[in-house]
C-alpha cells in the first residue's frame, strides 16, 4: 500500500492524495481519460481524411505568385503563330505523322493555293474486253485524241491481248470515260466504224440543225421509196399501217403493226434516232432493235447514221427482205 504508482498526468496535491487513498477509483478515471483521448485522436484522423472537403478542416491558403517574366519564343514558332494557313498545314502534317505511326502511312497531302490541304488521288486503270471492230475504231488515232480530250484520260491503248487499257488521273475521270465508252458500245451494236465512233464523240453543234432530210431507199419492189423533212416543228416520222397516225403507211408487209417504228430528229444534237414500237420487231443493220418494255429509257432509241439499213423482215430462203436504206442530208 505504501508503494504507489506515480501520477502519469501532472495534477494537484489533492489529486495525488486522492489517488493514494483510493487506488481503484483513480486507476479507473485515468484509464477512462486515456480512452477518451485515443477516441478523439481517431475521430480527428477520420475527419481530416474523408470529411476534409466538408469543412471539417480549414482549406489551404491560396497560392501567391510573384511577378513573372515571359519566356522567349523562337522565330519559327512566331512565324507559325502569325500565319494561320501555315499553322493549319503543320497541324495536319503532325496529325498524319501520328496516324502513320499508329495505323500505317497515310496518303500524301497536296497543298493548294488557298492553303487548304487535300489527299492526293491515285491514278486509276481499267482493262476492257470489246469486239475487235469496236476496239480498233475506238483506238483509231483521231478517235483516241477525241476521247482523251472529252474524258481527261492519260492513256488509251491496246495491250498484247487486244484489250483496251484505260488510265485516268482519278476515279472520277475513269468513271466519266467508262460512261462515254458504254454509250459508244451500245450504239455500235448495230454497226461500227471509225466514222460512227467519231460522230458519237463529236460535240453538240453550236447552233441547232434547222432541217434534216430523211430519204428511205426501198430494197424491194414491194415497197416504195420515201422522203421526209424533219425540222424544229415536225421532229417525228412514224411508220406503220395506220393512215391517220403514220406519215409513211406500209400495208403490203405481213406482220406490220399500226405504229411499227418511229424515226426522231433532235435539232439541238443534230442527230436522228430510231425506236421500235412493234410486236413482231424491227431490224436495224441486221440486228433487232430493243423492244418494250425497256430497262432504261435511254436504251429505247438507237442512233441512226447515213447508210444504215432499216428492215421489217429479214431475208430467208423463200422470202425477200423488206425495208429501206436510210440516207440523211443536213440542211441549214
Amino acid at each position: 500500500a505504501d508503494k504507489k504508482r506515480p501520477c502519469v498526468v501532472a495534477a494537484s496535491d489533492d489529486d495525488c492524495a486522492a489517488s493514494g487513498n483510493g487506488s481503484g477509483s483513480g486507476s479507473r478515471s485515468s484509464s477512462g481519460s486515456s480512452r477518451q483521448k485515443r477516441r478523439k485522436g481517431r475521430q480527428g484522423v477520420r475527419v481530416s481524411g474523408f470529411s476534409a472537403g466538408l469543412g471539417a478542416t480549414p482549406p489551404p491558403p491560396p497560392l501567391e505568385f510573384g511577378p513573372m517574366s515571359l519566356v522567349p519564343v523562337s522565330d519559327k514558332v512566331q512565324g507559325l503563330l502569325g500565319n494561320a494557313n501555315q499553322l493549319a498545314f503543320e497541324v495536319a502534317r503532325l496529325k498524319q505523322v501520328a496516324e502513320a505511326a499508329a495505323y500505317g502511312p497515310a496518303p500524301e497531302p497536296v497543298r493548294v493555293a488557298s492553303g487548304i490541304t487535300k489527299e492526293k488521288e491515285e491514278a486509276q486503270e481499267s482493262i476492257l474486253k470489246m469486239p475487235k471492230r469496236l476496239s480498233e475504231s475506238i483506238t483509231d488515232p483521231a478517235n483516241r485524241s477525241l476521247l482523251l480530250a472529252r474524258t481527261g484520260l492519260t492513256t488509251l491503248h491496246l495491250n498484247e491481248e487486244g484489250q483496251v487499257v484505260l488510265k485516268a488521273p482519278s476515279k472520277k475521270g475513269l468513271t466519266k470515260a467508262l460512261g462515254q465508252l458504254r454509250r459508244i458500245a451500245y450504239h455500235c451494236q448495230w454497226g461500227c466504224s471509225p466514222a460512227k465512233v467519231a460522230a458519237l464523240l463529236a460535240e453538240k453543234p453550236v447552233r441547232p440543225v434547222h432541217t434534216m432530210v430523211v430519204r428511205l431507199a426501198s430494197t424491194s419492189s414491194r415497197l416504195e421509196s420515201f422522203e421526209a423533212r424533219l425540222s424544229l416543228k415536225v421532229t417525228k416520222l412514224r411508220i406503220g399501217t395506220q393512215a391517220g397516225a403514220c406519215r409513211l403507211v406500209v400495208d403490203s408487209v405481213p406482220g406490220m403493226s399500226r405504229k411499227h417504228c418511229t424515226i426522231t430528229f433532235e435539232p439541238d444534237k443534230g442527230a436522228v434516232y430510231v425506236q421500235d414500237l412493234s410486236t413482231n420487231g424491227t431490224y436495224f443493220n441486221g440486228k433487232r432493235l430493243p423492244r418494250p418494255p425497256y430497262k432504261n429509257p435511254q436504251d429505247a432509241r438507237v442512233r441512226v447514221f447515213h447508210g444504215d439499213e432499216l428492215f421489217f423482215r429479214l431475208r430467208s430462203d423463200d422470202v425477200e427482205e423488206l425495208g429501206y436504206v436510210i440516207n440523211l442530208l443536213v440542211m441549214n
